[in-house]
């Protein structure tokens, strides 16, 4: 189950100004990078689009029906980002769009020598553990916005269409913390969904393995860091700086996706999921599912406020 985080629609291309009705487009172009708003206002299929460049899109509103890789289409609404690498086609469906309901969608085409030299930097200066390498994940090229991505994209956002002078230096900055960003959420989706096999040659798969087995116990830092053989600044800083997340919010973001999944029972009570999930406070529970959520857990489990997964 996971949380879909918003990124901010644009607003709508006014009628007199729309060129066509299918993927009508708007581009602001920076030094290293081309931000392009798209809108469709009638339904079409297998509307093809193919960028030179690497491509991030996030849908901001609609749906479309994606088709990538000679795989199944699947759906992509608002709160999903993806990644294209350069000169691969996107073949797009839009069963839903019309002038009320438009699909609406962000492209952010990227220069590969920019990217290139954003993965040299960290690969020189801030090296993965393993000796693995900073690198994008084209295996992993559709998933949920979590907070700071979504944040993140709204920033870029704001900057490229905005009117600061300094907008350039801004917006690469910018785009470089969009990457690492990126490349810290597929890092964590890689591990968790390899733990099994990656636990015995990874040191955080085996830590993330072990609060997987033990996440409704008390959970100790000071002895995660020992298993991970660091002191606990250099546990901390590491794993932040390979996951994206601290090691509290980790486990605190798989314990509020645990109570949600005891919260479906209708026989489980809040204060159940709460300490069932491993939170020993509700009060803090309460505050923390609302920061994460979006809604409070009776909110959540009373379904006034339906969940987005």
């Amino acid at each position: 189950m996971n949380e879909r985080n918003l990124v901010s629609p644009f607003n709508l291309t006014g009628k007199k100004e729309l060129r066509t009705l299918v993927e009508n487009r708007k581009a602001y172009t920076l030094n290293h990078c081309e931000l392009n708003i798209y809108e469709t206002y009638e339904r079409s299929e297998l509307v093809p689009l193919t960028f030179s460049d690497l491509v991030i899109t996030s849908m901001l509103r609609g749906k479309k029906v994606m088709h990538l890789f000679d795989k199944p289409g699947f759906d992509y609404l608002p709160g999903e980002t993806v990644i294209v690498p350069p000169n691969v086609t996107m073949t797009i469906d839009f069963p839903e769009a019309s002038e009320i309901n438009p699909s609406q969608c962000t492209a952010l085409a990227i220069n590969q020598q920019e990217i290139r030299n954003t993965l040299d930097f960290l690969n020189e200066n801030y090296p993965r553990a393993n000796n693995d390498l900073w690198q994008l994940n084209y295996q992993q090229f559709h998933f949920f916005n979590n907070y700071e991505l979504a944040q993140l994209i709204n920033k870029f956002i704001s900057i490229s269409t905005g009117d600061n002078l300094a907008k350039d230096v801004l917006a690469n900055l910018t785009l470089k913390e969009l990457l690492i960003r990126i490349m810290q959420m597929q890092n964590l989706h890689d591990i968790k969904d390899n733990l099994n096999q990656m636990s015995a040659s990874n040191r955080f798969a085996y830590i993330l393995q072990y609060i997987k087995a033990h996440l409704t116990e008390k959970l100790n830092i000071d002895a995660l860091s020992q298993m991970a053989y660091m002191s606990k600044a250099s546990f901390f800083r590491a794993f932040k700086h390979e996951l994206g997340v601290s090691p509290v919010d980790y486990i605190i973001k798989e314990r509020i996706q645990l109570a949600k999944q005891f919260m479906q029972n209708p026989y489980c009570s809040i204060a159940d999921a709460c300490f069932k999930a491993g939170f020993n406070n509700q009060h803090y529970f309460s505050r923390v599912f609302r920061k994460m959520v979006g809604t409070t857990p009776s909110l959540y489990k009373a379904g006034i406020i339906k969940p987005t997964n």
